[in-house]
């Protein structure tokens, strides 16, 4: 022992205890109902009834079903008796959220025929500086002494008696039936199932030992009261023993040595808070008590036992819980008995170490609080379920993003579309060793047995206070009469024998085996702790490198800290495993981790918080064994390994303790804040803009990199779950202030009433609010469709494709897929406003303080949403990629030869990210076509989408004879889902005799929107794509005043295009086939590269091709070989020079009419495919046809410039290219 502690007078927040409170009945004020205005207007409408006494007040707030109880069932108002001290500075003492706390249901009583047994509880509350106070609480029940109350109870009872009797004939029966009415809203939460405690009563008033009746003059009654202490920290074991006891003192028939007042003045202003990682025993009334707390190395303080909450839940569902409460969802427990509320609440905050929850956390809710549960944001609440109360009779207003915990029925309800924690089956495993170690029950439902009550004459106590008078006779505190008795017990110790030391042997046996058990619980709280710790630090060993640190000075970090970033989301997925992405994505988001960011980001300027700092000290140690392993994509799971080490201090304190608090002692003493309703609103507005913020910020840095203006991200993980995250933000909008939960999700359920209104599942009549927004670019389209394009803007129709794309879409997941068309649309926030102008819809599915009822602010709420529609999203299309779509195709010609249109039968082959839609053919006549893929004309095929559309095959039949040619302009494909257009650019002759000869072409698209300027020809896209280079710029290509430095930049801006490309992620990379073959494309820079330098002559006879040089010049080498006339050239001689005839004779000996262009372009991509192309370039350039061809200032002829472009060519070997189908179908290479 170091001593005795002394800290009388202190400061409270260095003291044990703050308050201690005693809450019950108030006789002076007397009987308060919570039902009270139903029972005023209950008698009102009988006159005749015998009044109640004066000492019954009705409150002004409450339902009639109370009344339908036996007044025994009914809950009363409690009261704050007394609580000492009257206020602390910190922390002013809140009487009515103590008093609700203390007990959530209010006053109850009972007679003798019932159990009178002890109850106990904790609660916790929030205070605004971010600290919290915990609160023990035990209920018992107490005789009622006072006539007024027992009267008032007398009278209500045969008042209850006569309207029973009287409502039990049918007239009656059918009346009340009648007027009662039906409702169904969030108060069933507290009332559901209530009247089933309402037993039918006798015939006579009152029948002794009946439960549910009271005759004064044959029953005692009790009514329940409860003592309350409130302490900074958790010390749950220490403060129920002490109340305890402290019930024990009153109840018993001797008297404690002190009066009670000494022991609680004792606990409250004399027993000091234990020091970081030391020890402390001070005396409760019945003998002394042990409390310990963690040192600065060790975990926070947790006296809650974990084991038991595994033991409620089962293993894997507590880690699908933890998981629920990182990902912030909405977590709801239930259960009958308020301590296991708090058990699993206390228990799940403890395993969030080193992050905290940042959200409303209410594991205990009374009738009072239960509009919190309407609150759109993530919460941690407990509900007391009433006695046979079904899941099904609980209405919960936000079940899309909700986790229900039924701890009675140890089974969890999770939300969809959880993601496992990473490394989920191994922790499951460890834990379960862990559990199997301490033998406890690891099995769902089984809980240890609860250790004997300490109102019992427990024989630990009596070991104890033995243990302590020894003590404190070493310590000079015992007076001579003490030292005799204590004599005298020690004697009696010594002299017993046989049976006698027998059973003093069993004594100090159970003694110390719950010594034991109370031991070997610290140990495993410990533990289980430690395991959940190492995975966070395994997961996390590296985020320290992520953080980015941007301000100079804490001040303008505060400044600017919305419109910045603390944290390298996308480089720290990347270097995370695949399979842990999904969670990690997601977690990343959450407040609690941004959160911990910012904390680390203010340890720069500021103190470190502890738990901040107690983690990065772990990390330091974890690096020391663990330098060698800095591959977090291949790193094994690992075991916790500290588990041993991490429960020897725990040991230590509660073996041997450290300190010893004053004694109590005789002292001249006497012992002896409204509700906040936080507004949500502001809440909710801040949570959307935010959204929106960096949804928008998000997708322009993914534009910026799309156009080389950035680095690589991870970004597609993340928008994905941003857009979750917005899902999640509309339910919890949707669901505030619901007069009927309908559904899971409301917003589903409200677009299903809407719907209704407007007509059901039949086609509304074109409105003002439907007709589709006919820009100049749709006139310009219309122009060559046969019929009007479809309404993709109309609400309903929307809601309609939903519904038809899969019966096994559940309501969430109809909403989450409807909301990101709507996205993908850019017409999110017309939608919504459209759903939100039917008022009267409105009033029917929601109560007044609805937010959606809230004009101001929900306008607000849409102006958010509407800067969504400045970028493009493919949400839709990329993630529900089963479904089927319907596309149409529209031809556009040259206007001035349209009518050549006429004289051939084109086809079609349209290719995207998902496939392609197989060869469509176009009749004569005809420039559009309507397909579902595959090759449907009208049906509807339930097959995948084609994704983001890249080529579009386009072609005529061979068989149509000479005439048949046409001059293209350009290929529009419409997605008649999501509005999207690809515009596919030609502006090349298809036909036998014309341009190059082709009869068919492979186009590169690109998405467009329809832009507002007056020349319909002029697209806007976000980000510009590079789509088929057109004739105009062909045109130029061999002009002899072409720059030689202008073709060779664009050469190497090619090449680089394609280096950038695969040095992305590849979750991020873009369309190859565009960087190939597309304008400013690999292919268009070598054209320009073998066009430089033509013989002008040459260049006014007819058009110039680049096949024409390639294919004459291979025909050149393969003769010069028979013939043997090489004149000493080694470059062309050997496997280059093969695989160069080979493959020029494989393109000429392919089935496609592709034309002179298209088979230069597969030259082309097939050479950098194969890593054959640098070696091809120099065989052309010393070929003995290139004399001839180019004049002496052409770049083919110049060796330096052929060296240089081969150089360039060798840089792309390290990547593995992928040609599409489309554009090597047909060639076996």
């Amino acid at each position: 022992m170091n001593g005795s502690v002394a800290v009388t007078g202190g400061p409270a927040s260095c003291r044990f205890a703050h308050y201690f409170v005693v809450c019950g009945v108030d006789t002076e004020t007397g009987l308060e109902p919570d039902d009270g205005a139903a029972l005023s207007q209950w008698l009102s409408s009988r006159p005749r009834r015998k009044r109640v006494p004066w000492q019954l007040n009705f409150a002004p707030q409450s339902a009639l079903a109370n009344f339908e109880q036996s007044p025994i069932r009914r809950s009363f108002k409690s009261k704050v008796l007394v609580h000492h001290p009257e206020s602390t500075d910190r922390h002013p003492f809140n009487k009515d959220a103590i008093n609700m706390l203390c007990m959530p249901r209010g006053l109850s009583f009972c007679t003798q025929a019932e159990r009178l047994d002890p109850r106990f509880h904790s609660f916790t509350i929030a205070f605004d500086d971010g600290t919290r106070s915990y609160g023990f609480v035990h209920t018992f029940y107490e005789e009622v002494t006072s006539p007024q109350i027992i009267t008032a109870m007398q009278t209500l009872c045969q008042m209850h008696h006569v309207e029973h009797h009287s409502s039990s004939s049918p007239s009656s029966s059918s009346s009340s039936s009648a007027s009662s009415p039906s409702t169904c809203s969030m108060d069933s939460l507290a009332s559901s199932l209530e009247e089933s405690d309402a037993e039918s009563l006798p015939g006579a008033p009152g029948c002794l030992g009946c439960v549910g009746t009271f005759d004064p003059t044959r029953d005692t009654l009790y009514v329940s009261k409860a003592l309350c202490l409130i302490t900074p920290l958790p010390f749950l074991q220490a403060s129920q023993r002490f109340l305890a006891q402290l019930h024990q003192a009153v109840t018993s028939q001797r008297a404690p040595p002190l009066p009670l007042e000494s022991y609680i003045h004792n606990i409250l202003y004399e027993v000091p808070l234990p020091p970081p990682g030391r020890s402390l025993r001070f005396h409760g009334v019945q003998g002394p008590i042990v409390c310990q707390r963690p040192g600065p190395g060790e975990l926070p303080l947790a006296d809650y036992p974990l084991g038991e909450a595994f033991s409620l839940l089962g293993v894997e569902n507590m880690v699908k819980l933890l998981t629920c409460v990182l990902l912030e969802t909405q977590v709801l427990l239930c259960s009958q008995d308020y301590q296991r509320l708090m058990t699993v609440a206390e228990g799940i905050t403890t395993l969030l170490f080193p992050f905290q929850w940042q959200h409303i956390y209410l594991p205990i809710i009374s009738g009072p609080l239960h509009h919190l549960l309407h609150a759109p944001v993530p919460f941690l609440m407990g509900i007391q379920r009433k006695d046979g109360a079904q899941r099904s009779s609980l209405h919960l207003p936000h079940e899309a993003n909700l986790c229900f915990v039924d701890i009675d029925k140890h089974c969890v309800e999770y939300p969809e579309d959880i993601p496992q924690f990473p490394d989920q089956t191994e922790l499951i495993q460890e834990l379960n060793e862990v559990l199997l170690r301490f033998e406890h029950p690891a099995q769902v439902g089984l809980t240890t047995k609860p250790s004997a009550s300490p109102d019992s004459n427990s024989p630990r106590l009596s070991s104890l206070v033995l243990e302590d008078l020894m003590e404190d006779r070493q310590n000079g505190n015992l007076g001579g009469e003490e030292l005799e008795v204590l004599e005298r017990l020690q004697a009696l110790a010594r002299r017993c024998g046989g049976e006698k030391g027998s059973e003093g042997g069993k004594t100090l046996g159970l003694a110390f085996e719950e010594e034991e058990e109370e031991l070997k619980a610290a140990k495993l709280n410990v533990q289980l702790r430690e395991v959940f710790a190492a995975r966070f630090t395994a997961m996390f060993g590296r985020y320290e490198e992520f953080v980015i640190h941007g301000a100079l000075d804490l001040e303008s970090w505060l400044n600017n800290r919305e419109g910045t970033f603390s944290f390298d989301k996308g480089s720290f997925l990347a270097v995370q495993a695949a399979a842990h992405r999904n969670f990690l994505s997601r977690f990343l988001e959450t407040s609690m981790f941004s959160s911990f960011v910012d904390g680390k980001v203010i340890s720069c300027w500021a103190d470190r918080e502890p738990l901040q700092q107690l983690f990065d000290s772990r990390l330091q140690r974890g690096r020391l064994h663990e330098a060698k392993d800095e591959d977090s994509l291949s790193r094994l799971y690992r075991k916790c390994g500290t588990l041993l080490q991490s429960v020897q201090d725990v040991e230590r304190r509660l073996l041997k303790v450290d300190h010893m608090a004053i004694h109590p002692h005789l002292l001249d003493m006497r012992i002896g804040q409204g509700r906040h309703h936080p507004g949500y609103f502001p809440k909710l507005q801040a949570d959307v803009l935010e959204q929106t913020k960096r949804m928008l910020m998000e997708r322009m840095e993914k534009e910026n990199v799309e156009l080389g203006h950035g680095g690589a991200s991870i970004s597609g993980l993340q928008e994905n779950t941003l857009i979750y995250g917005l899902c999640d933000l509309l339910e919890r909008t949707w669901g505030h202030g619901l007069q009927m939960k309908q559904g899971k999700s409301a917003l589903w359920s409200h677009l299903v009433h809407h719907q209704a209104a407007q007509g059901k599942m039949e086609a509304p009549a074109e409105s003002p609010g439907h007709k589709v927004n006919k820009t100049n670019f749709f006139i310009y389209l219309s122009e060559y469709c046969s019929f009007p394009l479809c309404a993709h803007a109309d609400l309903c129709c929307s809601c309609r494709f939903v519904q038809t794309m899969s019966d096994g879409l559940s309501e969430v997941a109809q909403a989450r897929a409807w909301i990101h068309l709507a996205l993908e649309k850019k017409m999110l926030s017309q939608h919504l406003k459209e759903l939100l102008t039917h008022q009267e819809l409105l009033r029917q599915l929601y109560k007044p303080h609805a937010f959606l009822l809230c004009e101001e602010e929900r306008e607000q709420f849409l102006f958010h949403l509407l800067s969504l529609n400045t970028v493009d999203y493919l949400c839709f299309t990329r993630v529900f990629t089963s479904i089927c779509i319907p596309y149409r195709v529209v031809i556009i010609p040259m206007k001035k030869l349209s009518i050549a249109m006429a004289t051939v039968s084109p086809w079609v082959c349209v290719s995207g990210e998902l496939g392609d839609s197989g060869v469509i053919q176009i009749p004569k006549n005809t420039q559009e076509i309507f397909f579902q893929t595959p090759l449907t004309l009208v049906s509807a095929s339930q097959c995948k989408n084609l994704g983001r559309l890249s080529t579009l095959q386009l072609g005529v039949q061979e068989t149509t004879g000479l005439l048949a040619k046409c001059l293209v302009d350009s290929v529009m494909v419409y997605n008649e889902i999501t509005g999207h257009t690809y515009r596919f650019p030609c502006g090349r002759w298809l036909g036998k005799g014309v341009g190059d000869g082709s009869l068919e072409r492979v186009l590169v698209g690109q998405l467009v929107s329809p832009g507002v300027e007056e020349d319909a020809g002029r697209w806007t896209g976000t980000p510009p794509e590079l789509a088929s280079p057109s004739q105009s710029v062909r045109a130029v290509l061999g002009s002899l005043g072409m720059d030689s430095l202008e073709v060779q930049e664009d050469m190497r801006e090619a090449a680089n295009n394609l280096v950038k490309h695969f040095h992305k992620p590849e979750q991020e990379r873009g369309n190859l086939t565009v960087l190939l073959c597309g304008e400013g494309g690999l292919v268009l820079a070598m054209e320009k590269f073998l066009l430089h330098g033509f013989k002008s002559g040459r260049l006014f006879q007819r058009n110039v091709f680049v096949w024409d040089f390639v294919e004459k010049a291979v025909v050149s080498m393969e003769t010069a070989d028979q013939m043997g006339d090489l004149h000493g050239s080694t470059l062309t001689k050997g496997p280059p020079c093969d695989s160069l005839c080979h493959y020029i004779n494989a393109i000429n000996g392919s089935p496609r009419n592709i034309g002179k262009e298209g088979k230069f372009q597969l030259f082309v991509c097939l050479g950098i495919r194969d890593r054959l192309l640098s070696q091809w370039l120099p065989l052309l350039a010393e070929c003995s046809l290139t004399a001839r061809t180019y004049e002496d200032g052409a770049l083919l002829r110049d060796r330096a410039a052929v060296h240089s472009l081969c150089r360039i060519l060798q840089t792309l070997h390290e990547f593995s290219i992928t040609l599409e189908a489309a554009l090597i179908k047909g060639v076996d290479l």
